[in-house]
């Protein structure tokens, strides 16, 4: 369901490193529209899914983050596909109607992922074995 979004702001997730440990880093705080949530959500999973089972750690910023119910629905059916191949998540910056959702997400997906407040805290578990 991506859509082609022609947004010079968009940055596409990354793959990153802590303490020599490897993490997919999903920072939402520049993504302004349903649409371009939708693509990033979608580029992550193609990543993700290229990657072997229970490897993937995955650290999702999303203090800036606005969604509708309606695009939730798409990143649930994303997060199912993709959760065999996730060893570790973590996110920071629910609050709100967003903290909701999550858990609506994680319930959906049967994810194990850990919420934080605290950006070096989060970083810490998910690098840690």
């Amino acid at each position: 369901m991506k859509e082609n979004i022609p947004d010079s702001t968009y940055a596409p997730p990354t793959w990153k490193h802590h303490n020599n440990v490897e993490y997919i880093n999903m920072d939402f705080s520049k993504l302004s529209s349903d649409e371009m949530v939708i693509n990033f959500f979608a580029d992550t999973l193609d990543l993700v899914l290229q990657r072997p089972d229970k490897s993937v750690r995955v650290f999702a910023d999303v203090k800036s983050i606005k969604i509708k119910p309606s695009t939730m629905r798409v990143l649930k059916e994303y997060g199912k596909k993709g959760q065999p191949k996730v060893k570790k998540s973590v996110m920071v910056g629910t609050v709100g109607l967003v903290s909701l959702l999550m858990k609506v997400y994680v319930n959906y997906t049967g994810s194990k992922m850990k919420f934080f407040t605290d950006y070096d805290i989060a970083m810490e578990y998910l690098t840690s074995d």
